[in-house]
């Protein structure tokens, strides 16, 4: 009963984390980058982000640093891109740190909801 029960909490905190993240997205990251097909000028569409392979919007001109590294945005590599974009990926072109773990994972839940 106790397992059925931590899983219904999680799975309802699901949508508040991905309201809070869709708030935290626009004050955040919207200035740079979009949750369309196409990317902005200052940054690559985050649209679908989750589990794509870095580096991979080829309307976008990513840096070196992460045209190199290889594999995908995973949350868990997402969340270490947030924390600090710099040691995630030295010289990258995203100058970026949200130190909040709470924060993180919410716009993290709201990108898992942008297909």
């Amino acid at each position: 009963m106790r397992p059925l029960l931590a899983l219904l909490l999680i799975l309802a905190a699901r949508p508040a984390l991905a309201a809070d993240g869709a708030a935290l997205f626009a004050d955040q990251c919207a200035s740079c980058h979009t949750l369309t097909d196409a990317s902005g000028d200052l940054g690559p569409s985050l649209k679908g982000v989750v589990w794509r392979k870095l580096a991979a919007m080829p309307d976008f001109n990513y840096s070196g640093a992460l045209k190199t590294m290889g594999g995908s945005w995973s949350p868990d590599r997402l969340d270490s891109y947030l924390k600090d974009s710099q040691a995630f990926a030295p010289r990258n072109g995203m100058y970026f740190a949200l130190s909040d773990p709470s924060d993180r994972k919410a716009i993290i839940e709201y990108l898992k909801s942008q297909p």
